[in-house]
């Protein structure tokens, strides 16, 4: 996955995000020193790619913005394509310089797996979800995306690796008072995962204090999503 910076860096969005609208994703660039613009040309650090893709990319048919950011790669460019995923990730680990901090700490955590079309418990899985974002009082957002995707744009698999396979990414944030150790409700969440037919991937977690209060005001402007199914 890209490591993405943000002070002096230009940023350009392309598709339909499913998390954050454009001008929102705008607006967290510049709370992080950073720059955005419309066009793609030779002064751009970063295309972000949103995460609900045109039927037509399936084939190859990436749209304007991202031929041209390819062709740019192709010749030498700085420029980078990351997915939505990546720049949510970003958001996360790269603090807004007007910041502030809340009487607790705040849990995220992520799981990614490849599954298999038709041979994971999908409708299990959307109960956990569920369970998990109504239960334990948490914010869920998960996806499920075509693999060719990663893939082909952003280098993360081989051909082999996602042959009849989805990407599902998932991440929760919870609120945790200051002095609450997380681990054993990350064990439970690692479980409740493995416990799913078809469904084995990676859980990875951080804790946020400093910066939490712009954190914690980011995501009450996130729709919880725990659907996967069109």
């Amino acid at each position: 996955m890209t490591e993405i910076e943000f002070e002096d860096k230009t940023f350009c969005f392309t598709g339909k995000m499913s998390e954050l609208k454009r001008t929102m994703a705008e607006r967290e660039v510049r709370s992080r020193k950073g720059l955005s613009q419309k066009e793609i040309n030779t002064n751009l650090d970063y295309l972000v790619i949103g995460s609900i893709s045109s039927p037509a990319w399936k084939f190859g048919d990436y749209g304007n913005k991202i031929k041209k950011a390819r062709t740019l790669i192709s010749e030498g460019s700085k420029t980078k394509i990351v997915s939505e995923a990546s720049f949510m990730n970003a958001l996360e680990t790269v603090l807004p310089t007007d910041t502030g901090e809340i009487d607790e700490k705040i849990l995220i955590c992520r799981y990614k797996a490849l599954v298999s079309n038709g041979e994971f418990d999908i409708v299990g899985l959307e109960e956990y979800l569920k369970l998990l974002a109504e239960t334990e009082n948490s914010h869920v957002t998960a996806t499920i995306e075509e693999p060719y995707i990663y893939q082909d744009l952003y280098n993360e698999y081989t051909e082999e690796d996602i042959d009849n396979l989805l990407v599902f990414q998932c991440r929760l944030v919870k609120h945790f008072p200051l002095d609450v150790n997380t681990q054993e409700f990350i064990d439970a969440i690692a479980k409740g995962f493995e416990s799913l037919e078809g469904v084995d991937g990676d859980l990875t977690n951080s804790e946020k204090i400093e910066g939490s209060a712009s954190y914690a005001k980011l995501f009450k402007e996130i729709p919880q999503n725990t659907s996967l199914q069109k």
